[in-house]
């Protein structure tokens, strides 16, 4: 875990550190003597920070140690805002509204990427506790097994369904950002803006993702409670 720490740490806060640099950059060039960044050159930088943030997320949560699965959703869920005020500082990175909502169709579809690979590692890992939850009690019951195992079992569980919970909050507060960035767009925009149609589209893929992990989340938890002595 210290080792992980110690990759993943620095790569966030440069991502916030070069995030910050950008927002307060101003957006023209003339209005320093060309030496701020330009509008192009702050969109790809704007876009490569959160690439990073949003892959390394992506990778832990498909990954295997379960450490991973916990720093993965703290990533996320680390960060405290205001809905509006996160709108209004990711606006100011773009040029223009067109860019702000390509990148937030983008970046949405990347926690749509990361969400389903969760979910479905975690959906083959609720059948396999299934069956061993059974197993376990019922060598608990014959006298092959502890009551100090199924106690350890359950708390292992318990982690596990603590670290299902930071990384829904994680979706969740992008799902409000995009949805309070559809309503203040909506009202320049025409309904089937084809920028307002991905948007929705994606931010529906995202709901449903979170409600799929809220639903495992409450599948994990009803099987934990058959570990209890």
């Amino acid at each position: 875990m210290k080792v992980l720490l110690n990759k993943i740490v620095p790569l966030v806060l440069s991502g916030i550190l070069v995030t910050g640099c950008v927002t307060n950059s101003p957006k023209s060039d003339s209005a320093s003597g060309g030496n701020n960044q330009s509008d192009t050159d702050r969109t790809k930088t704007e876009g490569a920070v959160f690439g990073a943030v949003l892959g390394g997320l992506l990778g832990l949560a498909a990954g295997g140690d379960k450490e991973d699965l916990a720093l993965g959703a703290a990533l996320g869920a680390g960060v405290g805002y205001l809905v509006g005020n996160e709108v209004a500082k990711r606006k100011q990175a773009y040029a223009t509204n067109e860019e702000f909502l390509d990148a937030e169709i983008a970046r949405t579809a990347e926690f749509n990427k990361t969400a389903k690979a969760y979910n479905e590692r975690l959906q083959a890992e609720i059948v396999a506790l299934d069956k061993e939850t059974d197993s376990l009690r019922a060598m608990y019951q014959s006298g092959q097994a502890t009551r100090n195992q199924l106690l350890a079992k359950k708390k292992e569980m318990d982690e596990r369904i603590a670290k299902n919970q930071e990384f829904e909050s994680t979706l969740q507060k992008e799902y409000e950002i995009n949805t309070e960035v559809l309503a203040q767009e909506s009202k320049s925009r025409k309904p089937d803006d084809p920028y307002i149609t991905q948007l929705v589209k994606e931010n529906s893929d995202l709901k449903a993702q979170i409600e799929r992990l809220r639903k495992d989340s409450e599948q994990m938890a009803q099987i934990n409670e058959r570990l209890s002595v």
